[in-house]
């Protein structure tokens, strides 16, 4: 009976493709992210809604400069609101623009900030652990931490916000 030897090459390719596939290796943006969905304040339950026609914006808090637009006139039912790692604060401008009103309110999260290393490819980031929420009441009804634990790059929803009908 015969047996085949693999090459060296052939066997440094398939090492190679195994390596590859390790998790670890797969560096997403760094960035912890605050995931919130929109919920209807006068159903009496945790139902989902819609908003129409929404902006959302990152603000500096103390120069009152615009940090860029997140969501640009779109119809959203969840939002991912990226954090300023530099800051325990992070704060956004959450607008509805319609025919008939032109409603505006600001959130203002703040956290605690823990170093986390991830992998020796991706290096560190930042789990937080969200302490309060600051808002005004235009759209929003109430805001609800209902998972504390901002973790990176988990997809799990840390706050509801209940919005006015």
């Amino acid at each position: 009976m015969k047996t085949k030897i693999i090459s060296p090459f052939l066997l440094a390719i398939s090492i190679f493709a195994l390596a590859s596939c390790d998790s670890s290796s797969l560096c997403l943006s760094g960035q912890s992210a605050i995931q919130s969905g929109l919920y209807s304040a006068t159903s009496g339950e945790a139902k989902d809604t819609t908003l129409s026609g929404i902006y959302l914006w990152g603000i500096d808090p103390i120069t009152e400069l615009d940090k860029g637009l997140l969501i640009d006139s779109a119809d959203v039912s969840k939002m991912f609101l990226p954090t300023d790692i530099n800051r325990d604060t992070s704060t956004f401008i959450l607008r509805e623009e319609t025919v008939a009103s032109d409603l505006y309110d600001t959130l203002m999260f703040v956290y605690e900030r823990e170093l986390n290393y991830v992998s020796g490819d991706c290096g560190f980031s930042y789990n937080l652990r969200l302490d309060t929420v600051i808002y005004t009441i235009n759209l929003i009804d109430s805001v609800t931490i209902d998972l504390p634990t901002v973790i990176y790059n988990e997809n799990l929803e840390n706050v509801k916000i209940y919005i006015e009908p």
